[in-house]
C-alpha cells in the first residue's frame, strides 16, 4: 500500500510541478517570438526595459526563433518562460497541455488596432472572371505558408465549405514565405490570385502598379466590427502566453504591464505588434484545424476504437493502470483544483480592474450594472463605483437614439442576442451627469463566472470619430452640390446665348417697327406689347447669366452695411405691417468689392423669400458684421480663409425640410404658385461671382437663416467720369462688312446700318467675308463680326483682315457669356464689344464711338 501511495505522490510531483518563477529568481525571464531572420537583440530593448520598469524584481530578454516549429519545441521544453504564439501553434500545444493565455495582440487595422485576424483573397482588378470566392476553381493561387492562418488556412476552410477541394479543383498552389513575393506574383500575372492577412495586404497593396480587388466574404464573419476589407471569417490574433506554470503574483503583474502598453507606441512596435488586449477565445482556431485535419488533428476519426485497441494493446493496458493511479491522485488533488479555480477568477478580476479599457459587468437577469473598472467609472463621468452600481444602460442613455423601437426594447434585444450568440456590438448615445452627450460603441460578451453567467460590456467613446465621419460626409455633399451647380451654370449660359440671338431679332425689329408706326395706329399697341415681352425675356436671360456667374458686373468698394441701411425703408414697405424688422449693423466702415446694384438685388430677394415664409406675420432680422474665417471653416465653406463681411437674414417663418433646402438654389426650382424660380439662383450666382458663398439653415416651423459671406477689401474706389451716350448719332456714309452665321442676325444688323445710310456687305462665314474683301476695289471702313461662329471665329477673321487693312476698326458682337468670350481673346466691357440683344440705337452709338476714336477698337 505504501508503494502505491509513493507512486501517487511521485506522479503528482511530475504532473503538478512547483512554479519555476519567483520574486527571488536571478535568471532572466525569456520571452520567445518568431523573427524569421532573427533581429538584433537591441531592437527588443524598449519592450524588455519597459517590463523591467514595471517588474523591477525581474530581468527580461527576448529570444527569437527562425521557425514556428523551433518556438513550439522551446515551449514544450520550457526553454522560454513567456511566448508570442500563433493561433495555429496554440491549438496544437493545447492538445498536450493548455497554455495560459495572458493577452491577445492587436495589429494596425485602418486608423485603429484590432485583435482579430482575417485572410484577404485578392486578384488584379482586370481579372473580370474572378469576382467571388467560388470563382477560384481552376486558378493558379499563391499564399504565404501552408500553416499561415490569415495567409492561407482561413481561406482553405471557407473554400472547403463552398465545395472546393484545393488539391483537385485548383490549377496550382505555390507558397512564398514573403509577403512581397505573394503580392508581386499576382501583379505580374504569374498567379491568378493571392492569399495574405488583411492588415498586411493593406500595407503592401500599393506595390502593384495595377489596382487590386478583394474578393468578398462567402461566409458570415460574425457581429465583429473589423475595419479592414477581407475575404474570410475572423480569428483571434497571436496570443501572448505563459509557457508552464507560474505564481499568481507574477501573472497578475506581467498581465497588467502588457495591457497598459499604449497601442501603436514604440514599446509595442519594438516587438512588431500594435498592442495588447484582453484574451480572446481561440476555440474557432481548433475547429478550423479539425476541419482541415492539420497537424495533430490529421488522424482524427481515421481509426475505430477496436482497431486502436488491437494495434496498441500494451499501451492501452499501461494507460489503464496509470488512470487508476491518477484517479487516486485526483482525489487528493480535488481541493487544489478548487483553489486553482478561485485563483483563476481572481486572475480575471485583476485584469478587469487594471485594464485602461472601460469595462462593465451586467447581471443577465436584472440587466443592471453589478461591477465596473475604474476606466468605466471615468468614462461615464462619475466619481466612484457606488454611483453606478445598480444602474442600467437605459438610465444613462440619451433620449434620442438612432433606433426604430424604444430604448428599453432595443437594449433587451441586444442583451438577448449576446446570451444566445455570445457577443453583440452596437452604437449608443449616452449622457454624462453634467449633461454632456457622447456616443459609445458597446461590445457585449457573455462569460461564465463563479456566480454563473455574466455579461461583460466594453465601452468605447467614438464621439469624435463620428463627428469626423459626419464632417467628411458634409464635405462630400458640398462637393456634389458645387459640381451640380457648375453643370447647371454651363447649361444656363448656353441657353442664354441662344435666347440673346433670338431676342436681338425680336426686340430690334419691334423697335424699328415702332419708330415707323404712328402711335395712334392699333398695331402700335401690339408692337409695344411685343417689345415689353422681349425686354422681360432679356431680363430673364440676364438672370440666367447672373446665376451661371457669366454676367458682366461693375464691382466697386462698397459697404454692405450701408446698402442694408439705405434699403431699410424700402424693405419695410415690402414686408408690410405684420412683419417686424430688426437691423443690426456692426463694422459698417468695412467694405466688400462687388456690384452695389447686385448686392441690393441679393438683399431684396432674401427679404421677399422671408416675407413669403411668414404669411401670418413674424420677425425678420438682418445682421451685418465682420467675420474672420479660419482655415478649417474656409474648407467647409469652400472659400479662402481670411476676413469676410457676413450678412445674416433670419426669419421665424414656416421653414423648409432638408430636401427643399438642397434644391433652393437650382434655377427654375420653386415651391410657390407663381414666379420663375430664378430668385435664389440669381442670388447664388451673384455671391459666387463676387468670390463669396451663401449657406442656408432651416427647420420646419422654426424658420430659415441665410448667411452670406463676401471677402473684405481695402481697395479705394476710383472716380471715373461717365461717357455721354449719343442718341441716333449721325455719321457720313460708311462701307461696313457684317459677318454673322445666324442669318436673322445678319439681316437685322444690315437693315439697321442700311437705314442709317451706310453701305453694307454681308457675309455668313469668315471665309466668305475674306473672299468678298479680296474682290472689293475700295477698302471697307469697319468690320462688324460675331465672335463665336462655325469654322473661322471672329478673332481669327479680324486678325486676317488686319493684315490687308492694318488700320481697319473692328466691332465684335456676341450673345455668349463672358468666360466664353475670354477664351477667344475678347474682353467684354470694352468699346469694341456689343452684347446681344442690342437695339438699333445701341449699335449706331457704339459704331459712332469707334469711328470717332479708332483706338477703342
Amino acid at each position: 500500500m505504501m508503494g502505491i501511495v509513493s507512486l501517487v505522490f511521485l506522479l503528482a510531483g511530475l504532473l503538478f510541478p512547483s512554479p519555476p518563477l519567483n520574486a527571488q529568481s536571478d535568471d532572466p525571464i525569456t520571452i520567445g517570438t518568431i523573427t524569421g531572420q532573427i533581429q538584433a537583440p537591441n531592437s527588443f530593448l524598449p519592450f524588455t526595459e519597459y517590463l523591467e520598469s514595471r517588474l523591477p524584481e525581474h530581468e527580461f530578454e527576448v529570444e527569437g526563433f527562425s521557425t514556428i516549429d523551433a518556438l513550439i519545441r522551446a515551449v514544450k521544453d520550457e526553454a522560454v518562460d513567456l511566448a508570442f504564439i500563433t493561433p495555429v501553434a496554440l491549438a496544437e500545444l493545447n492538445l498536450e497541455g493548455e497554455l495560459r493565455v495572458l493577452a491577445t495582440i492587436t495589429q494596425p487595422a485602418g486608423e485603429t488596432f484590432s485583435p482579430w485576424l482575417a485572410g484577404t483573397v485578392f486578384t488584379r482588378s482586370s481579372k473580370t472572371d474572378i469576382q467571388t470566392m467560388a470563382d477560384i476553381r481552376g486558378r493558379k493561387v499563391i499564399a504565404l505558408s501552408e500553416l499561415a492562418l490569415g495567409g492561407w488556412l482561413s481561406a482553405v476552410r471557407d473554400w472547403q465549405e463552398l465545395g472546393i477541394n484545393i488539391e483537385s479543383d485548383l490549377e496550382s498552389v505555390d507558397f512564398q514565405f514573403s509577403y512581397e513575393s505573394v503580392i508581386d506574383s499576382v501583379c505580374s500575372g504569374a498567379s491568378d490570385a493571392g492569399v495574405i492577412a488583411a492588415n498586411t495586404f493593406q500595407n503592401l497593396a500599393s506595390r502593384c502598379e495595377e489596382s487590386l480587388k478583394i474578393l468578398p466574404p462567402a461566409m458570415e464573419t460574425g457581429n465583429i466590427d473589423y475595419p479592414l476589407a477581407h475575404s474570410t471569417r475572423l480569428y483571434p490574433e497571436v496570443a501572448f502566453t505563459l509557457a508552464g506554470s507560474n505564481n499568481e503574483t507574477f501573472v497578475r503583474d506581467i498581465t497588467r504591464a502588457i495591457l497598459d502598453i499604449e497601442p501603436g507606441s514604440d514599446i509595442a512596435r519594438s516587438v512588431n505588434i500594435g498592442g495588447f488586449t484582453a484574451p480572446l477565445p481561440y476555440t474557432e482556431v481548433g475547429l478550423l484545424m479539425r476541419e482541415l485535419r492539420l497537424g495533430p488533428f490529421a488522424s482524427v476519426g481515421e481509426l475505430t476504437l477496436r482497431q486502436y485497441l488491437d494495434n496498441n494493446i500494451y499501451a492501452v493496458t499501461l494507460a489503464l493502470i496509470l488512470i487508476i493511479v491518477l484517479i487516486s491522485a485526483g482525489l487528493l488533488n480535488s481541493l487544489s483544483l478548487s483553489h486553482k479555480f478561485r485563483n483563476s477568477e481572481n486572475y480575471r478580476k485583476s485584469i478587469f480592474e487594471g485594464s485602461h479599457i472601460p469595462m462593465v459587468i451586467v447581471d443577465q437577469h436584472q440587466r443592471t450594472f453589478i461591477d465596473m473598472n475604474i476606466a468605466a467609472v471615468k468614462q461615464y463621468g462619475y466619481q466612484n463605483k457606488d454611483e453606478l452600481i445598480g444602474k442600467s444602460l437605459t438610465e444613462l442613455s440619451a433620449p434620442d437614439q438612432d433606433i426604430n423601437s424604444s430604448i428599453a426594447d432595443a437594449f433587451e434585444q441586444y442583451t438577448n442576442k449576446v446570451l444566445t450568440t455570445g457577443r453583440a456590438t452596437f452604437e449608443w448615445w449616452h449622457v454624462r451627469p453634467g449633461g454632456e452627450k457622447w456616443l459609445a460603441k458597446i461590445h457585449l460578451m457573455a462569460f461564465e463566472s463563479v456566480d454563473g453567467l455574466r455579461i461583460q460590456s466594453t465601452v468605447e467613446d467614438i464621439t469624435k470619430q463620428k463627428q469626423r465621419e459626419e464632417e467628411r460626409s458634409q464635405l462630400e455633399q458640398q462637393l456634389e452640390f458645387s459640381q451640380r451647380m457648375e453643370s447647371i451654370g454651363r447649361l444656363a449660359g448656353g441657353i442664354a446665348h441662344d435666347f440673346n440671338n433670338l431676342l436681338t431679332v425680336i426686340n430690334g425689329y419691334s423697335e424699328i417697327l415702332l419708330e415707323d408706326t404712328p402711335k395712334n395706329e392699333p398695331v402700335a399697341r401690339i408692337l409695344e406689347q411685343i417689345k415689353k415681352a422681349g425686354n422681360r425675356a432679356a431680363e430673364l436671360t440676364q438672370k440666367l447669366l447672373t446665376f451661371s456667374r457669366r454676367q458682366a458686373v461693375h464691382p466697386v468698394p462698397v459697404s454692405l452695411g450701408m446698402i442694408v441701411e439705405d434699403s431699410a425703408e424700402m424693405i419695410k414697405s415690402v414686408l408690410g405691417e405684420s412683419i417686424a424688422l430688426e437691423v443690426e449693423l456692426q463694422d459698417a466702415d468695412k467694405k466688400v468689392f462687388a456690384d452695389p446694384g447686385q448686392l441690393q438685388q441679393v438683399l431684396l430677394n432674401l427679404v421677399v423669400n422671408a416675407k413669403d415664409a411668414m404669411p401670418d406675420g413674424g420677425d425678420l432680422k438682418i445682421t451685418c458684421r465682420e467675420s474672420i474665417v479660419s482655415p478649417r471653416e474656409a474648407s467647409s465653406l469652400e472659400i479662402e480663409a481670411g476676413p469676410y463681411i457676413e450678412m445674416i437674414v433670419s426669419d421665424n417663418g414656416i421653414g423648409m425640410d432638408a430636401n427643399i433646402s438642397k434644391h433652393i438654389f437650382d434655377p427654375f426650382f420653386t415651391t410657390k404658385d407663381t414666379g420663375t424660380g430664378l430668385g435664389l439662383s440669381t442670388v447664388y450666382g451673384i455671391i459666387q461671382q463676387s468670390l463669396g458663398t451663401i449657406r442656408v439653415n432651416s427647420e420646419i416651423n422654426k424658420g430659415t437663416t441665410f448667411s452670406v459671406y463676401l471677402p473684405e477689401t481695402d481697395v479705394e474706389q476710383e472716380i471715373q467720369e461717365a461717357e455721354e451716350l449719343l442718341i441716333n448719332p449721325e455719321l457720313k456714309s460708311l462701307s461696313i462688312m457684317v459677318v454673322d452665321n445666324e442669318k436673322e442676325i445678319n439681316e437685322y444688323t444690315s437693315s439697321i446700318l442700311q437705314k442709317a445710310g451706310h453701305q453694307v456687305i454681308a457675309a455668313e462665314s469668315g471665309l466668305e467675308a475674306l473672299d468678298l474683301i479680296a474682290s472689293l476695289e475700295v477698302p471697307i471702313d469697319l468690320l462688324v463680326t460675331d465672335v463665336v461662329m462655325n469654322g473661322m471665329r471672329g478673332g481669327e477673321l479680324a486678325e486676317l483682315v488686319s493684315k490687308q487693312y492694318p488700320d481697319i476698326p473692328v466691332l465684335y458682337i456676341s450673345g455668349y457669356p463672358e468666360d466664353a468670350l475670354a477664351l477667344h481673346g475678347i474682353q467684354r466691357g470694352t468699346e469694341s464689344f456689343l452684347a446681344k440683344p442690342f437695339s438699333p440705337g445701341q449699335l449706331l452709338n457704339r459704331i459712332h464711338q469707334i469711328i470717332k476714336n479708332p483706338s477703342l477698337a
